[in-house]
């Protein structure tokens, strides 16, 4: 492929730009660009049974949406928004890490504030009516959930810049917001059920169906000793104040981490749940095996020509298709890859494997893991089970899964399998280690 050196940089600049991971595209841009690729996930559509059962449902309810980090939780969950939402639905979307602290245990005060205040930026203004903004700012001082001198103003779109950047910067305000709660617990619950009624009854007031979608939950993580407190406090959140999260007349969707569904898997029916909407890694394998799923892979290639279509200009389809299963279906990881390899030093097109290799090692899980649990990934990977024990709990799982030591696929029903890239390194050193032990 002959260019001239500016013309290869603007290409390759164009590249780049539509394989970024930190900024998410709306579902609406990836389809007014033909961006976006239905059926990624394979034939069994986690958003049209969602959408199914909320558009069914009277009244209100909760739903659960999980599932493997970099699957495209939130772009179908905005898919979710775009497809419901019209005469009879009104549906607002709320990314939550906007709004609390990713790495800091979450408490209820701290998780109802976040939510209504993020709900009520989307909302905006109603015409005609006292503004949500200034509800919220009632309800706020009336329970004095937030500290006294706040200045919360009355204006929705500045919600973000002061109630959210204050949960995820100030110890402080997110301790009074904690000890409020704590002390007068039931009356702040009552009076945000009471807030959520006001609101919806504004937004509704034809009778239309009230959908909130919380996404992000799942990125609630921490690191180190810290993500077992901050797992604690979701647990918590769901198991123990679930009632609270349940708004009154509002149908809520929160996508939240498989642990919680792991460590409880009663908390759908306490919730009143029906069926848990799960989004894995795009099958890359037939069930239970690491022999490639060819429609699998062929979903991932469609994606990479979707964002870019002069993708095979730079790239072999082999090599996409190779990096497409070391990545063992991870969309993040996969789009990552690319954009490492794009950003070597390219003369000439197109690149060469070795550029490849390197953007694949980037990506693979560490292998700084204690011996006891090589031994356990190495079970997990013939039984494609979680292979929990007294010492392996599903924390640990989770832990793993979080890393993408691990990752959950659900063709057919959930099965589990270590990082394709890791596979061999840990079927060797678990043969090591049961070695050395043996001898002795």
């Amino acid at each position: 492929m002959n260019m001239t050196p500016e013309a290869l940089e603007r290409f390759l600049t164009d590249f780049t730009n539509a394989v970024r991971v930190d900024v998410t595209p709306t579902y609406e841009e990836l389809q007014r660009d033909g961006r976006y690729v239905q059926g990624l996930h394979g034939p069994r559509d986690a958003v049209s049974r969602l959408k199914k059962e909320i558009l069914r449902l009277e009244g209100g309810g909760v739903f659960l949406f999980t599932g493997q980090i970099g699957s495209g939780k939130s772009t179908e969950l905005m898919r979710l928004r775009a497809e419901i939402k019209g005469p009879q639905v009104k549906a607002y979307y709320c990314d939550l890490t906007d709004w609390l602290n990713l790495n800091e245990p979450v408490t209820l005060g701290s998780f109802l504030v976040a939510l209504l205040s993020a709900w009520v930026q989307e909302v905006g203004s109603i015409q005609g009516k006292q503004t949500p903004a200034e509800r919220l700012r009632d309800f706020f001082l009336k329970t004095e959930l937030l500290p006294q001198g706040f200045d919360l103003g009355v204006d929705a779109g500045g919600l973000k810049a002061k109630v959210g950047f204050a949960l995820q910067t100030d110890p402080t305000f997110r301790k009074h917001v904690s000890d409020a709660i704590k002390k007068h617990q039931s009356s702040i619950v009552s009076q945000a059920h009471e807030f959520v009624i006001s609101l919806k009854a504004d937004l509704c007031a034809q009778g239309e169906k009230c959908v909130l979608i919380a996404d992000s939950l799942e990125k609630l993580r921490g690191y180190g000793e810290q993500s077992e407190s901050i797992y604690t406090s979701l647990q918590q959140l769901f198991l123990s104040d679930g009632a609270a999260l349940r708004l009154p007349g509002v149908h809520v969707v929160y996508s939240v981490s498989p642990f919680l569904i792991e460590q409880n898997n009663q908390l759908p029916a306490q919730l009143g749940v029906g069926a848990v909407a799960t989004m894995p890694s795009v099958h890359v394998f037939l069930k239970n095996t690491d022999i490639e799923d060819e429609d699998g892979v062929d979903a991932m290639f469609k994606l990479i020509r979707a964002r870019f279509p002069r993708c095979t200009e730079v790239f072999s389809e082999a090599q996409l298709r190779r990096i497409a299963v070391q990545c063992g279906g991870d969309l993040r990881d996969f789009l990552r890859s690319i954009r490492v390899v794009l950003s070597d030093e390219i003369t000439s097109l197109p690149v060469a494997d070795e550029m490849v290799d390197y953007a694949l090692q980037q990506i693979c899980p560490p292998k700084a893991i204690p011996n006891e649990h090589v031994a356990w990934l190495a079970r997990l990977d013939v039984s494609h089970e979680p292979e929990l024990s007294e010492k392996i709990t599903s924390l640990t799982l989770q832990q793993y899964l979080t890393s993408k030591h691990v990752l959950a696929y659900l063709n057919g029903s959930a099965w589990y399998a270590v990082h394709p890239m890791l596979r061999a390194w840990v079927k060797s050193r678990a043969a090591t280690l049961a070695a050395t032990a043996a001898a002795g």
